[in-house]
């Protein structure tokens, strides 16, 4: 098996542990809630395929790989977890000494709008290693597409049921579906961040208001994987940032160009 692939793998069984989506009342009925973010948003969810490279001990691996994205404004302006745009290898554990870390970077992005086969290029704008998050913009979009709205956003606090919207692979059609997820708590270290059960991916209320973007912490996440026979679970959770950080965050990244443009 070659590095890249178990690289793969390896986030692949880091982020079973936290990815169990939290199941509130489980006699509550969802039906309305569903249509209204099929309604709103299902379209502005779409699939993005990129190929990371890892390059390990001289030697470049090549591997496609592909990320839930949504757009967040005009002009094909898509939001995505930024560990898909790169990552130092290092924080995983996959650190030799007195030898630099491997870092797996991602290139050629392609983006399938809903309801299209065709999968068009897309460009990275920028990055916040801070946040956590990418944005790409879809070269030569196809008209104006729908997008999330994130400044009509609503404020997420400990107790409140949150829901994500994902598109799925071809393999089940290429179809939207949703996840109910849970904030857990909050914290302040290193930053202001709340703690949550649920999927990676932009969480919205019952309302199909924005909340925040959920994500793993990779670095984390690994080390929490051993809980001993003591069980502590309670490090087994996802990060949710506010979404007044990701709406900040994204009008800024609205005005720039493609990286290397400009």
């Amino acid at each position: 098996m070659t590095f890249a692939r178990r690289l793969v793998l390896a986030l692949a069984l880091a982020a079973v542990p936290a990815l169990s989506a939290a199941h509130p009342d489980e006699f509550e009925d969802y039906r309305a809630i569903y249509a209204l973010l099929a309604k709103q948003h299902a379209d502005a969810i779409v699939t993005v395929k990129f190929v990371m490279s890892v390059t390990n001990s001289g030697n470049e691996q090549r591997i496609e790989d592909r990320t839930q994205a949504v757009l967040v404004g005009e002009g094909g302006l898509l939001l995505v977890p930024e560990r898909t745009i790169s990552l130092d290898l290092g924080t995983l554990g996959n650190r030799t000494p007195g030898q630099a870390s491997p870092v797996a970077k991602s290139s050629e992005f392609r983006v399938r709008l809903a309801d299209s086969e065709e999968w068009l290029p897309a460009d990275l704008v920028t990055r916040d290693g801070e946040l956590g998050l990418a944005w790409l913009r879809v070269r030569n979009p196809p008209g104006k597409l729908p997008y999330v709205d994130l400044a009509q956003g609503t404020k997420a606090e400990p107790g409140m049921a949150f829901f994500s919207v994902l598109r799925t692979s071809d393999e089940w059609g290429g179809v939207a579906v949703f996840r109910p997820g849970l904030v857990l708590g909050e914290t302040h270290t290193p930053t202001f961040r709340l703690l949550v059960d649920g999927v990676p991916g932009l969480a919205f209320s019952h309302e199909g208001k924005p909340m925040g973007y959920v994500d793993v912490d990779l670095a984390s996440m690994m080390r929490s994987r051993n809980t001993g026979v003591g069980m502590d679970m309670a490090d087994l959770v996802l990060r949710m940032t506010p979404i007044d950080k990701v709406a900040a965050a994204t009008a800024q990244a609205a005005k720039l160009p493609v990286a290397g443009e400009g």
